[in-house]
C-alpha cells in the first residue's frame, strides 16, 4: 500500500513538472516571436526552448509508463524484456529518435527563416516532431532508466521526484534571472 502511494506521488509530480516545463517552453516561444519581431538576439530562447520542451515530454512519458505500472503491475518489466528481446525494435526506435531530430531541427530553421505570421503549419509539425522525438528519446533510454526503476522502485521514485523539482527550479530560476537583467521581452 505504501508503495502504491509513493506511486500516485511520483505521478502527480510528474504531470505538475511536465505542466511547469510545457508552460515554460510556451513562455519561451512567446519571448521569442517577440525578439524576432523586434530583430533582438535570441539565442539563450535556441538553448532554453528545446530544453525545456524535451525535458516536458519526457515528464508526460515516464507518467504515462508510471501509470501503466500502477494500472497494470509489471508492466514496466514487460517492456524492458521486450526492448532487450527485440534488437530490430530497439534499432528502430533509435532511427526514429535520430530521423525525429533530423527534421525538427530542419523545421525549427524553416520556422526561424519564415517569420511570426502564416506558418501554423510549420508550428503543427514542429509540435509533432518535437512530440515524437520526446517519446521516441525516453523509449531509447527506458532499457536503463527502467532497469534502474526495477531494482529499487522505492529510491527511483525518490531520486525522480528531485530530479522533477530540481529541473522546475533550475529553469525557473533561470526565467527570472532573465527577466531580472532584461533578457526577457514579454
Amino acid at each position: 500500500m505504501a508503495e502504491d502511494i509513493v506511486k500516485t506521488r511520483t505521478i502527480i509530480i510528474l504531470i505538475i513538472g511536465a505542466l511547469i516545463m510545457l508552460a515554460l517552453s510556451y513562455a519561451c516561444v512567446l519571448d521569442w516571436i517577440n525578439k524576432l519581431e523586434k530583430g533582438e538576439d535570441w539565442l539563450v530562447n535556441m538553448i532554453y526552448h528545446p530544453l525545456t520542451g524535451v525535458i516536458s515530454i519526457i515528464f508526460f512519458t515516464l507518467a504515462a509508463v508510471f501509470g501503466l505500472e500502477k494500472s497494470t503491475p509489471g508492466r514496466m518489466e514487460k517492456i524492458k524484456r521486450y526492448l532487450d528481446e527485440n534488437k530490430q525494435v530497439y534499432l528502430i526506435v533509435i532511427v526514429i529518435t535520430i530521423v525525429s531530430l533530423i527534421l525538427l531541427i530542419v523545421n525549427s530553421l524553416m520556422l526561424l527563416a519564415a517569420g511570426t505570421s502564416g506558418v501554423e503549419a510549420l508550428v503543427a509539425f514542429h509540435t509533432l516532431m518535437g512530440i515524437l522525438f520526446g517519446v521516441a528519446l525516453f523509449i531509447a533510454c527506458s532499457k536503463i532508466i527502467i532497469g534502474l526503476y526495477l531494482k529499487n522502485p522505492q529510491k527511483w521514485q525518490n531520486v525522480i521526484i528531485i530530479e522533477v523539482i530540481i529541473a522546475i527550479v533550475a529553469f525557473t530560476v533561470i526565467v527570472i534571472i532573465g527577466r531580472a537583467i532584461g533578457l526577457i521581452s514579454i
